[in-house]
């Protein structure tokens, strides 16, 4: 790896500047996660370069190959420069491996997120900054993901209270002791519960990783700002005691944790999203088939762009979906699309957003 960081390092003078220092951290990170996958040839690695430098050279994929070219040829007259990717051997699958791919490689699927952020720290895979920003949290009185728990007891009852409301053995007591001492029965013998309201079943988060993520939405990449919500929502569930998964998606899905409860890892979950970084091509239709395969069939989150390979193919498997609720990270008819056909939610990608509202 040292190798190809220093290749990089001189293919930035060969350009005089021109690339981001930024693009080619993007750069080294991709070429390691392809390499955790078997192997990079010279061809691929040229490909990656170009890909990262793009948007910095403000050319075309295929113009800004033929400048890395140029900037790799002009660094092979460095005789220190041409060693740097050989070693990497050959290609062993043009599929962009997430860092979910890379991770459940050496550790089972169902793993808690603590044994996965264990393996990502011995792998010594690169990590960035994420803002944690917090969001104030409010107890909603219904919501198709919240269910009650008792916390105490309020006397007085109101007739707009719903029957399971009712503490039928404290209100059976009050009955029983108003009856032995000969007095009539009033509303203030029945007694309710008041309640607080937690997460009653697993949250799915299906979370867009594909290249197209590193496009800037303001002074931050799109991956960026969806992460920041993430690790928000993350603290939220901590607080109301929720389960959370987390599965990335690009060409190919696979799950970063599987439902795991969120006031026990909080901070693992919230320090593996340093790790998670964007590459390769977009198939959404992937994300569902996963989520749908685990049983996560009502209530996901989705987000991503939405510039999918294969939307007729997205939109015949989120049938068997009930409210798929999307974050589209730009403004996205299909995306809208997609959520209204499942009765689900849909919102814009800002730094502010609270993704809990989707529930609401």
């Amino acid at each position: 790896m040292d190798e190809v960081a220093d290749l990089l390092l001189r293919i930035y003078e060969c350009l005089g500047g021109q690339a981001s220092v930024r693009s080619l951290v993007y750069a080294a990170a991709d070429v390691r996660a392809r390499a955790q996958l078997g192997g990079l040839s010279w061809e691929k690695l040229v490909d990656i370069i170009a890909q990262n430098l793009a948007g910095a050279l403000r050319a075309s994929p295929g113009a800004a190959r033929k400048i890395v070219e140029d900037a790799i040829a002009c660094a092979k007259r460095s005789p220190s420069a041409e060693p740097a990717v050989m070693a990497w051997g050959s290609v062993g699958s043009e599929r962009a491996p997430t860092l979910a791919h890379i991770v459940n490689r050496h550790v089972r699927i169902d793993a808690s997120p603590r044994a996965k952020l264990e393996v990502i720290k011995r792998l010594n895979l690169p990590r960035e900054a994420l803002e944690e920003a917090r969001s104030p949290i409010a107890a909603r009185s219904e919501g198709v993901a919240h269910v009650k728990s008792a916390v105490r007891l309020v006397k007085r009852y109101r007739p707009s209270a719903p029957p399971s409301d009712i503490d039928l053995l404290m209100t059976a007591m009050s009955f029983m002791k108003k009856r032995l001492m000969g007095r009539p029965l009033s509303d203030d013998d029945i007694h309710l519960r008041e309640y607080t309201h937690i997460i009653d079943k697993p949250v799915y988060i299906a979370l867009d990783v594909s290249g197209s993520m590193k496009e800037y939405v303001g002074s931050a990449t799109k991956l960026r700002v969806a992460k920041n919500a993430i690790a928000r929502y993350i603290r939220q569930m901590a607080y109301l005691r929720g389960f959370v998964a987390l599965a990335l998606f690009n060409v190919d899905a696979d799950f970063m944790w599987t439902p795991h409860a969120a006031h026990t890892y909080s901070r693992e979950m919230i320090e593996i999203l340093r790790y998670v970084y964007a590459m390769g091509g977009t198939e959404l239709a992937s994300a569902l088939e996963l989520l749908h395969a685990h049983g996560a069939t009502r209530d996901v989150v989705i987000i991503s762009d939405g510039r999918t390979s294969d939307a007729d193919r997205v939109l015949q498997i989120a049938r068997k979906f009930r409210r798929l609720h999307v974050v589209a990270t730009e403004r996205s008819g299909f995306l809208r699309q997609l959520a209204r056909l499942t009765g689900g939610r849909y919102r814009e990608l800002a730094p502010g957003l609270d993704l809990l509202s989707l529930y609401g």
